[in-house]
């Protein structure tokens, strides 16, 4: 008998607004505003009304996991926490609000212009961030059982998993700068069981009112 073909759909959610000043957050635990938890509330209610999640995998860190285990808990998923879904770790500049950082500020504006040649100081290799991205995403994929997969992670962290799908050179800065994904906005990922079934990218960085039943 055939095996009859599904459809797996990977829905990427970044973390809502923060609780801290601005700065590069990495690894450091900032927490999740009221409003930031609010919006990740709103988009995953509305996401989950219509196209119901199986399980949910997270980042460890407090501004996903906060969201990821309380919204699980209570409506019965299965939740993974993998640190490889964390932010990249910005190393002595991690977490520092930007206007203390200003006597750093040539330091900085070489790793915005090129992420790939200069990591912050102490901080994590731009090569080694995709690399640990890279594998989280190979065993999502190797987990494809035609279910939905909610994916709570990082603005960084997506993007890696986008540009993976879209074969596009991910140490470019201009993929981190100029692809916009904002606060508390979905990603969606198709993927049919079929052996040759390659990645369909549905949308990025929608907002709830965006979101359309396919």
């Amino acid at each position: 008998m055939t095996t009859p073909i599904k459809t797996s759909r990977f829905t990427l959610l970044r973390h809502g607004a923060v609780s801290g000043r601005p700065a590069l957050y990495g690894q450091t635990n900032v927490a999740l505003s009221e409003q930031g938890l609010k919006d990740m509330y709103e988009a995953v209610e509305i996401l989950d009304k219509f196209d119901p999640i199986d399980k949910i995998f997270s980042s460890h860190l407090l501004r996903c996991a906060m969201f990821a285990e309380a919204y699980g808990e209570s409506h019965n998923h299965e939740i993974t926490l993998d640190s490889r879904l964390s932010e990249m770790d910005f190393g002595r500049f991690d977490g520092i609000p930007y206007d203390r950082l200003r006597r750093h500020w040539d330091k900085l504006e070489a790793f915005w212009a090129n992420p790939y040649k200069n990591t912050p100081p102490e901080g994590e290799r731009l090569k080694q961030f995709g690399i640990r991205v890279k594998s989280m995403w190979r065993d999502l994929q190797q987990d494809n059982q035609g279910e939905h997969y909610l994916i709570v992670a990082h603005g960084g962290v997506i993007r890696i998993i986008l540009a993976c799908i879209l074969d596009i050179d991910w140490k470019n800065a201009h993929w981190f700068s100029q692809l916009r994904v904002d606060y508390a906005s979905i990603s969606q990922i198709e993927i049919t069981t079929h052996k040759n079934g390659a990645p369909i990218i549905k949308c990025i960085g929608a907002k709830p009112a965006g979101l359309t039943q396919s």
